[in-house]
């Protein structure tokens, strides 16, 4: 048997969870019994997090971090350190603030004045034009005078505009003409725009914040964070403790969470350094100064504008790779220690500035393991591809098609991940979240690749805590605290499975971020959609990669495209109205891979301007397809791209293909409402195995060949995922038959109607199990029908006879809200946290009378009616109902 079936059974899996551990300078017994809580889970790693801490990096918390580290040793476990005083990363602990305000953020901003219908020389008083414009509303708001001093002047150009906010690209640069405080100059006749550019430090976001694009400045954060916890910890590291976490690093030039700071369409100061300005000037020329106000106003020809445009957000992209991800992952190589987190990628904020790092691929450069984060309601279940309203709206398409696979793509494909990808999940879901949909949602993770989570939180605080919960032991008032661990047994399970080996894909699909940041561009979700609702598995590539496929073990040959062991038959392009010269020299020499355009071809080359050197470098795209949006999963049917294929189709069925010792499957049900049951040919197998990974147990599953292929079937109920191995050997180990639901009900000769005259009582978590008075139901209903803020344990008790004992049984629950146990005849029958409510009992049941108990575990949503309303509501809720309700039934 393979090891990875070995490990299961024999329960040998690693860990692969790090929950945060939120620290707030709480008592000692508090730390040791929350740790020990999350030992019960199942649980082998923390990941420390200062919420925020009254000493972060001082007496206090070495205090409290010692506490934490003892217990880690006592338990086998791992420590990781979330990197700074509080989210996001960069402020370094305060220390920008207290000893290097010199190393603050940077930027460059500009001003515009219009020159319209001048007949003679006009003056201008530049002084004031180097800084921000204001009125009678920013009274009272706090301006930093003293450093609007050392505002520098960096270019005062003239533009002719063409219309409206259009301008030509024929520019006059004025800079040099500039004397003391103004400009003088004669213009030719027409509207003229003057751009005044200059460079700041009080002008865009956090001035407590690291320069991202600064050397010396991201130092900073080693000096404020990681050298003080080397100090303390030198003996640890790479043992006990593990590594660092960077939670939401940024550019932060602006304040906020707009979601929409990209280059060229909006306003805003822009990230800068001295070695920003260096590499501009060497790739621009002579006139790099000119060509700035490109960055915010687009010209008639989009020529040099969109060279501009690439130009600046390919050096800021690589100077945040170089100077921030790739100096604290080297800073945690050298201590040998790893380097992890993620950046935020929300609404394609992947590829932007603000609040975003600029490219995805390269703000995670310098980590170990690739990671995003689910939180926030991003994923939802029946909710895939459909807008979220919130504080923000969100985009659908992207969190349910693009997110995990945007992470798993980097785990997959660079080999300093080694195949690994961390999400942080669960955080700000609120109470309503619960182990239900949490089940659902690491589905969904683990089917997209993700193998590594940090749950999102547990929270040391007493109960109520506002802070993003849900909050997983709550100080003991989280009923489906048990329910979590058990689910967390589970997570652990299936990351074991799926680290080690290799994802299968058939398709590469390009990352769209330098597509954003010159024109039009069709966003990857698009194409991710397509392919996903027709089984065709793919990994995001950035053009980095196929530009220097030897850094990634990688290679075209046999019209494959090879990456770190992964093999792909196509290269699916979304629409950009621009490429890079590099995708050019990539397609130029991909002799016959597959390469696909969507919905068109591009129209010019961002990073070159030579019309005759444009012309011939998109002649080499001449030679690819372009396909419609609509018809792409068809046209790569029809070219035998795709690995797995259902005979009758259905969109919300997921796959996963993983290989190890022989191939492993994972499938998911991702409908709200429908039911898959059908059959699914996979390119190969002789035998195959059906892996629960709740219960740990495995059935054989019969395989069909046909042409060569196997088929397979399976029934799928919403919420439902399996994991099936697939060997080219016959089976071996004793182990049932698989069986469909259905097919086990249509067997079945009785069906005995459980669903009245039952006895209940509740109790709340923290006084379990002292139950409260014994009550009757006669028709089940929902508990928060009688009383609508009780959460915690509901206990239902019955009887019933049975004339024989029969081979089969089968009890059904249609509505429970929403984890459960049961015990037949006092023996314990299992758990369940999530629908189908359905347990086999034939071997608990007895002749004559039986007695049945059942708990429910509510979330703790409704309690929140039993105290203040929180500071801050960031979205509106539909309420779920509690206890259990609807038809129970036993099939015999």
């Amino acid at each position: 048997m393979e090891k990875t079936k070995k490990d299961l059974i024999n329960h040998k899996n690693e860990n692969y969870i790090l929950p945060f551990l939120w620290m707030k300078g709480e008592a000692e017994h508090i730390i040791r019994e929350e740790i020990s809580k999350i030992y019960e889970c199942g649980i082998r790693g923390i990941c420390v997090e200062a919420r925020p801490h009254p000493d972060f990096a001082g007496p206090g918390w070495w205090h409290d971090l010692d506490i934490v580290m003892e217990e880690a040793k006592q338990r086998s476990m791992r420590v990781w350190v979330l990197d700074d005083a509080h989210f996001p990363t960069g402020y370094a602990n305060g220390l920008i603030e207290k000893k290097y305000p010199n190393r603050k953020k940077t930027y460059i901003n500009y001003n515009t004045l219009d020159i319209l219908g001048a007949q003679n020389e006009v003056a201008v008083h530049i002084t004031p034009m180097l800084k921000p414009k204001s009125s009678w509303l920013d009274i009272g708001k706090p301006i930093d005078k003293e450093e609007q001093k050392n505002n520098k002047l960096i270019s005062v150009v003239a533009a002719k505009l063409i219309k409206e906010a259009i301008i030509h690209e024929e520019l006059v640069d004025l800079t040099d003409s500039v004397e003391g405080d103004f400009l003088t100059c004669t213009l030719p006749e027409g509207p003229w725009r003057l751009y005044v550019v200059y460079e700041t430090k009080t002008d865009g976001g956090n001035p407590k914040y690291i320069n991202m694009i600064d050397e010396e400045s991201v130092s900073t954060q080693l000096e404020a964070v990681y050298e003080p916890h080397y100090a303390r910890y030198k003996t640890d590291f790479g043992k006990t403790f593990a590594g660092f976490f960077s939670d939401e690093p940024a550019f932060g030039n602006v304040n906020g969470f707009d979601f929409n700071e990209s280059i060229g369409r909006k306003d805003m100061p822009l990230p800068w350094s001295e070695e920003a300005k260096n590499i501009l000037s060497d790739v621009l020329g002579d006139n790099w100064r000119m060509y700035l106000p490109y960055l915010w106003n687009s010209s008639e020809e989009m020529n040099q504008c969109v060279h501009t445009r690439f130009t600046y957000m390919d050096t800021v992209t690589r100077l945040y790779e170089k100077n921030f991800s790739k100096q604290l992952g080297k800073w945690c190589e050298e201590h040998n220690v790893e380097y992890i987190g993620h950046v935020i990628e929300d609404n394609d904020q992947h590829s932007r500035l603000g609040s975003g790092a600029g490219h995805f691929f390269r703000a995670l450069s310098g980590q170990h393991m690739s990671g995003i984060d689910v939180i926030g309601g991003q994923i939802i279940f029946g909710g895939a591809g459909l807008e979220r309203r919130g504080v923000f709206k969100g985009d659908g398409e992207f969190y349910h098609y693009t997110l995990g696979k945007l992470g798993s793509s980097y785990g997959h494909l660079d080999p300093k991940k080694k195949g690994r990808t961390m999400c942080e999940l669960f955080g700000a879901y609120g109470w309503k979240l619960g182990v239900r949909d949490m089940k659902y949602i690491l589905d969904h993770l683990f089917i997209r690749g993700i193998n590594y989570l940090v749950p999102h939180a547990f929270s040391m605080r007493e109960y109520p805590d506002f802070d993003c919960p849900p909050h997983f032991y709550a100080r003991g008032h989280n009923p489906q605290f048990k329910h979590f661990a058990y689910l967390m047994h589970y997570a652990n399970r299936l990351c074991h499975i799926f680290n080690g080996g290799t994802h299968v894909a058939p398709v590469a699909v390009l990352y769209h971020g330098e597509s954003e940041w010159t024109g039009e561009y069709m966003k990857m979700q698009k194409p991710a959609r397509v392919l996903t609702e027709n089984q065709i598995d793919f990994d995001f590539v950035p053009i980095d990669i196929l530009s220097d496929l030897g850094s990634y073990n990688g290679k075209i040959e046999n019209n494959v495209l090879h990456i770190n062991d992964e093999e792909f038959k196509c290269l699916v392009i979304p629409y950009s109205q621009y490429i890079t010269k590099e995708l050019a020299a990539f397609i130029k020499n991909s002799g016959d891979l597959e390469i696909i355009f969507v919905d068109g071809r591009p129209e010019g080359i961002s990073n070159e301007v030579d019309g005759q050197e444009v012309s011939e470098l998109l002649k080499v795209v001449e030679k690819c397809k372009v396909v419609a949006l609509s018809e792409l999963d068809s046209v790569l049917k029809a070219d035998g791209i795709f690995d797995i294929r259902l005979k009758v189709a259905f969109k919300d069925l997921t796959y996963y293909h993983y290989r190890k010792e022989n191939d492993i499957y994972m499938f998911q049900n991702e409908s709200a409402h429908e039911t898959f049951s059908g059959e699914i040919e996979l390119p190969e197998g002789e035998s195959a195995m059906i892996y629960n990974g709740q219960e740990n147990t495995f059935e054989n599953l019969l395989v069909r060949k046909e042409n060569g292929n196997a088929i397979i079937y399976l029934e799928l109920k919403p919420y439902e995922s399996c994991v099936v191995f697939v060997s080219d050997d016959e089976q071996i180990g004793e182990y049932r038959d698989y069986q469909p639901h259905s097919l086990k009900l249509s067997e079945c000769e009785e069906t005995i109607d459980l669903s009245t005259d039952w006895n209940y009582s509740f109790v709340k978590n923290i006084e379990y199990p002292n139950f409260a008075e014994v009550k009757q139901m006669k028709e089940l209903v929902p508990i928060s029908k009688e009383h609508p803020t009780f959460t915690g344990i509901i206990k239902y008790e019955k009887t019933f006879e049975l004339e024989e004992v029969t081979k089969q049984g089968i009890l059904s629950f249609e509505n429970i809200y929403e984890a459960v146990e049961i015990w037949i005849n006092d023996e314990y029958v299992g758990m369940k946290v999530c629908p189908p409510y359905v347990f086999e009992v034939a071997n608990y049941l007895k002749k004559g009378t039986n007695t049945i108990r059942v708990e429910v575990a509510t979330t703790l949503d409704r309690d929140r009616f039993n105290h203040p309303e929180p500071p801050f509501i960031v979205w509106h809720d539909p309420i779920d109902p509690t206890g259990m309700f609807g038809k129970i039934s036993l099939s015999l």
